[in-house]
């Protein structure tokens, strides 16, 4: 569980960072999914977080590339605008209410609101 590895102040240790990023590229599509979403909740520092989720938004399950997205939305990286298009159309079955499909849009406002387009 990679809240028990902070240092106190919710920010995970470099080293328990590290270890985290490496569970992203694991080879289990559950563990890649639980780990992005729980990095999509993430709010630490560090360009290579970032560099891990446009990683995630290639990956086989729709819910993993939908956190991902979403994740670099909620970090107001510009790179999930073109990320979002690769959810794709919901594949049958998926939570719509739990799938955080709104994070772009949200993104999008807020660029507009800095700009003073909104």
């Amino acid at each position: 569980m990679p809240e028990l590895l902070d240092g106190g102040d919710g920010v995970l240790r470099p080293q328990a960072l590290a270890a985290v990023l490496t569970l992203a590229h694991d080879p289990d599509p559950d563990v890649r999914d639980r780990t992005c979403h729980w990095l999509s909740h993430y709010r630490g520092p560090g360009p290579e977080n970032g560099e891990v989720l446009v990683e995630l938004t290639h990956d086989e399950r729709q819910r993993t590339r939908a956190y991902a997205v979403a994740a670099l939305a909620f970090r107001d990286d510009p790179c999930c605008v073109e990320a979002e298009q690769r959810i794709g159309p919901l594949e049958p079955g998926m939570d719509t209410d739990t799938l955080p499909l709104l994070a772009v849009w949200r993104y999008q406002r807020r660029q507009e609101e800095r700009r003073g387009d909104g």
